[in-house]
């Protein structure tokens, strides 16, 4: 993900733009120079902005109300000035020659970072800016520096901090040194894009060079041994996007080790929390949907007053083009999950248009800024072929680059390059919360000349969106499909095949954004955490303490659900509920069934014919309630109160998994049982009279 920006921050950011519009002083240069004092969590800082010649009016800088001034010069003499909140005013009178605002000031920043965090929609975890010994991190938003209304033409930063703390932002590094007990970090931009975000750390540094694009790790001592895996990495990456968007817009590139929990994308470097980048599965997942920022979101600014379309795209870009890359069905199965993500944790009532959507602040905007923002690009990929999608981000990455686009640009890029009107294609996706349902009706197989046909109605519920879907049918070990044009409430269909048809599947490929029936829904951690009306009942043999369940239940954005023990429920109470069993349930009429394959007992379960009975053990599984259809049932089953310390945060970076099994933490089995409904597979009989 991009930088978490709150949405008060971006509104922030519309008004600043608006003001610069209107002629504020433009600054030229900006050089920064902070000193970090990590035992009074102080940064001591100076800065110097100049002006065009002759810049005469108002000077608007952000900077964090707690700041305390201690000088602000015009060519080296005291000027007036006035604050309000966080904003520093300066009235520049009329003067001729090159310009110099100087400011100096102190401000101590220590938002506590948390120690054992437990996962929420909020990556920053509360955290704007803290500078302590653990580590610095100071947050574009936290007002660290004196930052103008638009970012200045050039940009040099020069931190100083104890001997040992390697510090990084944006830009090229230009010098790097250590002398007298104190560590020197310089950075310069040529083309600042946005407001900088700043990272130090005991960090033992690595690099190498890709393309003449320097390469670098910032690692903690005990991760530093990951630096070759990063670098091997990035330079894939790197050299993978620039292939497919143009070259690589900054000046290096960077991963860097954050001291708390974090995922984020700045330009020219992306920050990692020390317990993530340790996942050996980080380096295929986060770490290319962050380098893909560099090009979306980074590279190519967000016009958020026309909504967010990084997340969208870069979602598809990375997670979804890198599991393509594996197989046709690796990518088919991403996008599904992304529609079972959508009907799992988009509730009614909580829905919006995809063009509202600014930034993700829980499951179910994520759900449409990502996953529906996702499965747009691909349809209209699906629409214009490969070599016309990816010609036409380029071109948006050549007019745009250091630039903000908006969803129009897009559409505009994408019709002028097929030559079609894909601003009326994406227009009702963007402008309409949802999407439509799709279900098959009245299918039937018939034999006719010399082969057989199935014939049937796509039926669409609610306002109609434009599209195609695809209707496939099997028969006789092979496959024929046919592009279904969705106009209004049903649309008739006809697929000729040469044997009788054995099976008819609504878009085969999930390739049309819709809402899944709970029918078509697998039973995922994802749906707990969509729950609109889950219950949580203790049982026997629980193996949770009631501390870690409440951690668990805070982590799938639960902590309300009420909890009661198995001798105050009963089918009544459950009636029309989602239901978290913590133990193994034995009152008749409350146990739902297990997913097929798994089974419990008092010390013990198994899954797929293994059994597991160790005390670091853990199982938590979803089943499908047959007794109250959309609603699920969760067990976590643990062999030890141990097991489920080690493992119950967890769960919740696994929300498209229906069965998971972990030991001492360390995850060892995740499943998924399928779904089938009728409204998108049909079967026929294989015996058939001719």
């Amino acid at each position: 993900m991009k930088p978490y920006i709150a949405l008060s921050a971006i509104l922030v950011a519309m008004l600043l733009v608006a003001c610069s519009a209107r002629g504020e002083v433009r600054v030229v240069r900006q050089e920064i120079v902070v000193r970090l004092v990590p035992p009074q969590h102080l940064v001591v800082g100076e800065s110097t902005l100049h002006l065009a010649p002759g810049a005469a009016g108002e000077l608007s800088l952000a900077l964090n109300g707690s700041a305390r001034l201690e000088a602000v010069r015009l060519d080296g003499r005291d000027i007036p000035f006035r604050r309000e909140g966080g904003t520093l005013r300066l009235n520049l009178p009329v003067g001729t020659g090159e310009r110099r605002v100087t400011v100096a000031y102190r401000c101590i920043f220590n938002d506590p970072a948390p120690e054992r965090p437990v996962v929420t929609e909020d990556p920053s975890y509360g955290v704007s800016a803290v500078v302590a010994e653990r580590g610095t991190y100071l947050g574009s938003g936290a007002g660290w520096y004196p930052e103008p209304t638009a970012p200045p033409g050039s940009r040099i930063v020069t931190v100083r901090a104890p001997e040992g703390i390697e510090a990084v932002t944006a830009g090229r590094r230009a010098a790097r040194a250590t002398a007298g007990g104190v560590t020197t970090s310089v950075w310069e931009e040529e083309h600042p894009a946005e407001a900088l975000s700043l990272s130090a750390g005991s960090y033992v540094v690595a690099e190498r060079n890709v393309d003449g694009i320097p390469l670098y790790t910032y690692l903690y001592p005990e991760n530093a041994a990951l630096a070759d895996r990063y670098l091997e990495a990035s330079a894939g990456y790197l050299r993978f996007y620039a292939e497919k968007f143009g070259p690589y817009p900054f000046e290096k590139f960077a991963v860097v080790e954050n001291f708390f929990p974090t995922g984020y994308g700045f330009p020219s470097y992306t920050l990692i929390g020390g317990t993530v980048i340790r996942l050996p599965f980080i380096v295929h997942t986060s770490l290319p949907h962050e380098i893909a920022h560099c090009w979306w979101g980074n590279g190519v600014l967000v016009a958020y007053d026309r909504g967010n379309w990084s997340e969208g795209l870069v979602t598809y870009l990375a997670d979804h083009l890198l599991e393509e890359r594996k197989s046709a069905r690796d990518g088919r199965d991403y996008r599904y999950r992304l529609l079972a993500d959508y009907a799992s944790l988009v509730p009614a009532g909580e829905d919006f248009p995809l063009r509202r959507f600014l930034g993700r602040v829980d499951p179910a905007s994520r759900a449409i800024g990502y996953g529906k923002g996702a499965m747009l690009f691909h349809m209209v990929r699906r629409e214009i072929g490969d070599d016309v999608f990816f010609g036409a981000l380029r071109q948006v990455f050549r007019e745009f680059r250091f630039k903000a686009a908006s969803w129009d640009d897009f559409a505009l890029a994408f019709s002028r390059a097929s030559g079609r009107d894909m601003v009326s294609f994406m227009n009702p996706w963007l402008e309409r919360a949802g999407g439509p349902r799709l279900a098959l009706a009245e299918v039937k197989r018939r034999q006719g000349g010399d082969g057989w046909f199935a014939s049937g109605v796509v039926r669409q519920e609610g306002d109609a969106f434009p599209g195609r879907v695809r209707v496939r049918v099997d028969a006789d070990g092979t496959s024929r499909d046919s592009l279904v044009e969705l106009k209004g409430g049903r649309t008739g269909f006809t697929v000729d095949v040469s044997g009788p048809p054995e099976r008819v599947t609504l878009d085969p490929e999930a390739d049309t954004f819709r809402l899944l029936s709970p029918e078509e829904l697998p039973a995922t951690v994802n749906r707990i955490k969509g729950s609109t009306a889950l219950t949580v009942v203790t049982a026997p043999g629980c193996g949770a303490d009631r501390d870690t369940l409440a951690l668990l239940l805070r982590s799938l954005g639960q902590a309300e659900a009420p909890l009661i023990r198995q001798d105050q429920a009963d089918a009544a109470a459950l009636a029309g509920r989602d239901i978290l069993f913590c133990g193994v349930p034995g009152t008749a009429g409350i146990r739902s069934p297990l997913p097929h394959g798994v089974s419990v007992s008092a010390g013990a379960f198994a899954v797929d014919g293994t059994t597991y009975a160790g005390a670091g053990d853990m199982l938590f599984a979803v089943a499908n309630r047959p007794d109250a259809p959309g609603r699920v049932t969760a067990f976590l089953h643990s062999l030890s109160p141990a097991a489920a310390g080690a493992a119950a945060l967890k769960i919740t970076h696994y929300g498209r998994f229906g069965v998971l099994v972990f030991s001492g933490g360390d995850n060892r089995v995740k499943e998924t049982p399928p779904a089938l409904s009728e409204t998108s597979v049909v079967t026929f009989d294989r015996q058939v009279d001719r």
